[in-house]
């Protein structure tokens, strides 16, 4: 290869750059003695930012051949951001290297970035951000190709379905325009000044007299729409019957699980796509004040703990909030309630957030995964667990409510409590501060919450039976509720 490849000690950076393009291995290695050796503040921010540049450019190209035959060395620097262990300490070479790189979570929802885009790459998940949606792969249980056809069939309808939907939503938003004329009219129209003479309200006027005429074309107009509207929704509702008949004929071909027969078939672009999306979550989850630097080094490593969010710590701290928050993932889709898991994914570096990246595919909002994603290194892992918990629990509800979240459901009280007390400020960031606080000290039986949030919390993310109870004893707003819930239930009987 090059020059300075060539010089290097045989060791775990030689072998991540292994087999890359020279050109790009070069000006790597030139980039990283210069950051190195600089002693200027000023030069060393600027060889800093161009070598951090230049390792995304590496790690897009190791992510591209991303294969189950892939070495070790690459699949850390995928899965940790460890290119040189010459910027770790002692032990935290021990802490990265003394990992398995098989590590199983009981659900298989959690993975990290090598393990993600291997997946990715064959077909078992769909990719996170893609410029066109990619083609799908058709197979039977046993392997063979799906000859009934039902598997194309049902994501056609799918696509037709969402067409409907859409429709139906574009013409509601152009009924609520013609409403608002409407309105706008009968206001007009009902506001007359007092004639001086009677002292009486006065005739109507010719502007008001002109607006009058036209309610005729209004009427017409909000006829037409509810003709097309009542079509779209008979159309949405007749294509959703034949989804739900389809799937169950797929789950039976499948042996009960529809999910199996289904993968993805990627082009060369979709892992390049991917690890672009993981480069935009890994940058959401430093934050704009954080630390933009990618490749690991002791520096960024956080010591105020060692139990960081690899993947049997994550999945263990996600099951702790379930415990709490019993329904955080439970999906109710045509009065039928699911636990669906979302696929977390465990990013490279140090970060300060947790983050929801999709609460559902759109296409597919009864069963479909969300996606989450989290900073393995952090100086709080449960905090940046409870972050993207918080995320996910606000982004579910709200996109379910649809146009209805102001209104509706958890975010509609939520929006009603904010409204109410005048807060300033991104309503959902508000929420996840009072979601986290429901968690680690509500929970606890210490009141940080206001008593309006208290109440829309306990009805719509309610703790355990036994920990309410628990509660009733440690306060009076906690008894009082309990109380009217038990009445409530009663009434119910």
């Amino acid at each position: 290869m090059g020059k300075l490849y060539d010089a290097l000690p045989d060791g775990f950076l030689k072998k991540v750059l292994e087999g890359e393009d020279t050109e790009l291995v070069e000006r790597l290695l030139t980039l990283q003695g210069k950051y190195r050796d600089s002693t200027e503040k000023d030069e060393k921010a600027v060889y800093r930012e161009r070598l951090a540049s230049t390792f995304w450019q590496l790690y897009l190209e190791v992510a591209k051949k991303i294969s189950p035959n892939l070495s070790a060395q690459k699949r850390l620097l995928l899965r940790y951001g460890t290119l040189d262990m010459r910027y770790l300490s002692a032990d935290d070479q021990k802490l990265i290297l003394g990992r398995p790189l098989e590590e199983k979570d009981a659900d298989n929802t959690v993975f990290y970035v090598d393990e993600w885009l291997l997946a990715v790459a064959e077909g078992k998940v769909k990719p996170s951000m893609t410029d066109e949606q990619p083609k799908r792969k058709v197979q039977a249980a046993g392997g063979g190709e799906d000859q009934s056809g039902n598997r194309s069939k049902y994501e056609r309808l799918v696509g037709a379905s969402e067409a409907e939907r859409l429709n139906y939503q574009n013409l509601l938003e152009r009924r609520k325009i013609v409403e608002e004329t409407l309105l706008s009219i009968a206001n007009l129209s009902t506001n007359h000044p007092n004639e001086q003479l009677l002292q009486m309200p006065d005739i109507y006027s010719d502007d008001q007299l002109a607006k009058l005429e036209e309610l005729p074309e209004i009427s017409r107009e909000l006829r037409r729409l509810q003709k097309e509207m009542q079509l779209a929704r008979n159309n949405y509702s007749n294509k959703f019957e034949e989804i739900n008949e389809l799937e169950k004929q797929i789950s039976g071909a499948s042996g009960g699980d529809s999910a199996s027969v289904q993968t993805y078939e990627v082009d060369a672009r979709t892992i390049e796509n991917e690890a672009g999306a993981i480069r935009q979550m890994v940058k959401m989850c430093v934050g704009r004040q954080g630390n933009h630097f990618p490749i690991l080094t002791s520096g960024f490593i956080p010591k105020e703990t060692r139990d960081y969010n690899f993947k049997t710590n994550a999945y263990e701290k996600v099951n702790i909030v379930e415990k709490l928050d019993a329904s955080v993932f439970a999906r109710t889709f045509r009065q039928a309630s699911n636990r669906i898991l979302p696929y977390i994914l465990l990013l490279p570096g140090y970060g300060n957030f947790g983050i929801c990246w999709e609460p559902y595919d759109k296409y597919n909002k009864a069963t479909s995964k969300g996606r989450i994603a989290v900073p393995i290194f952090t100086r709080i892992p449960d905090l940046v667990i409870q972050m993207a918990l918080a995320d996910f629990r606000w982004q579910t509800a709200k996109e379910l409510a649809s146009y209805h979240w102001m209104d509706e459901g958890l975010t509609g009280r939520y929006y009603e409590y904010f409204i109410n007390e005048k807060l300033k400020g991104d309503i959902k960031t508000t929420f996840m501060e009072d979601y986290i606080l429901w968690l680690s000290k509500e929970s606890q039986g210490i009141q940080k919450l206001h008593k309006d949030v208290r109440y829309v919390f306990w009805r719509f993310i309610p703790f355990p039976d036994d920990l309410k109870e628990k509660l009733s004893l440690k306060g009076f707003y906690y008894n009082e509720l309990w109380k009217k819930e038990q009445t409530f239930r009663l009434s119910q009987e």
